[in-house]
């Protein structure tokens, strides 16, 4: 199963490696091409789930 990278900011699966300087000595860094996050956090799901939780995402928005 194909696992996909989320921001843990906004969700979308924008995210980048932002330093090449990453492995055994220092976490991976990335960044998001949507919102500018960068850190070392993230969130990761299966590729069947990112249309259920950008559905959630969306009614969120309306009813804001």
């Amino acid at each position: 199963m194909a696992k996909i990278k989320l921001c843990p900011k906004c969700k979308k699966p924008k995210l980048k490696t932002a330093v090449n300087v990453s492995g055994w000595l220092a976490p991976d860094m990335y960044e998001c091409t949507n919102c500018s996050y960068v850190g070392s956090l993230f969130i990761e799901i299966d590729a069947e789930e990112i249309e259920k939780i950008q559905e959630i995402d969306f009614e969120k928005r309306e009813e804001e």
